[in-house]
């Protein structure tokens, strides 16, 4: 190679380098209504992978890029902890069970644009080098009041069922037995910060065997659910089933 072949093939190698990063990094948008400034990565993950709503009752609409964005691969990556292959096997496994379906994805910078531009409860995230003309980007860090980790998190989506470390395994009642009655007891419980059970209520009854269950759901302990670093109480369904 010449002088000037390895010239050229250095400022090609510059100039290339250059460019990845802003290729590779993104910024977040919502809509220009929309009061927030600042949110935490789990509201996000939150955002992208199931359900959810603001502190208004208005959905949240986001919106991704193609699965084949080095953009997306980045944001999803470092927010949503996982990459978009594993993203994709999250929403059809969320789907088939009837609870949502994954938000759609744009081709370009400037469709995302205009969906976060028109739709008032809309998220979406650009490339770091694209207009952001008609929207507003926020930041992620210590999140407002409005996207806040709230006190109790459902398990689903991007939230796990929590291990239980502690099981208790109830006492079945002599009027049960000696009435031959099985069944399965559904319970609704929280789970505090520290795992163990904080509140249960039966949402599915079998009348002779609630109590019992109820008794040996309350012992129960978990390993803590922990979101952004730190531990937080989850709201879950538990079942306790009775057989002769």
């Amino acid at each position: 190679m010449g002088k000037w072949g390895a010239v050229l093939a250095i400022a090609g190698t510059l100039l290339l380098g250059s460019n990845l990063p802003a290729q590779e990094g993104y910024k977040i948008i919502v809509n220009p209504a929309n009061p927030i400034t600042s949110v935490s990565k789990a509201q996000v993950s939150m955002f992208f992978l199931e359900k959810a709503t603001w502190d208004d009752g208005q959905p949240v609409s986001a919106v991704d890029l193609p699965t084949t964005s080095p953009v997306r691969e980045a944001f999803s990556r470092d927010v949503l902890n996982m990459p978009v292959s594993s993203v994709a096997t999250r929403w059809r496994s969320v789907s088939s069970a009837g609870r949502g379906d994954p938000p759609p994805a744009m081709a370009t910078d400037r469709e995302v644009l205009a969906f976060v531009r028109l739709k008032p409860g809309a998220i979406g995230y650009l490339s770091a080098s694209a207009d952001t003309q008609g929207v507003k980007v926020i930041s992620i860090g210590k999140a407002d009041s409005v996207t806040s980790a709230p006190d109790v998190v459902e398990v689903g989506g991007a939230i796990p069922m929590p291990e239980r470390i502690l099981n208790v395994t109830p006492e079945y009642p002599l009027i049960a037995k000696s009435g031959h009655v099985e069944g399965d007891v559904d319970i609704e419980v929280i789970i505090g910060p520290a795992g163990t059970v904080e509140k249960a209520h039966v949402v599915r009854s079998v009348p002779m065997l609630d109590q019992s269950a109820l008794n040996a759901v309350k012992r129960w302990k978990y390993k803590p659910t922990i979101i952004n670093g730190a531990p937080v109480s989850v709201k879950t369904r538990v079942r306790v089933s009775f057989t002769l």
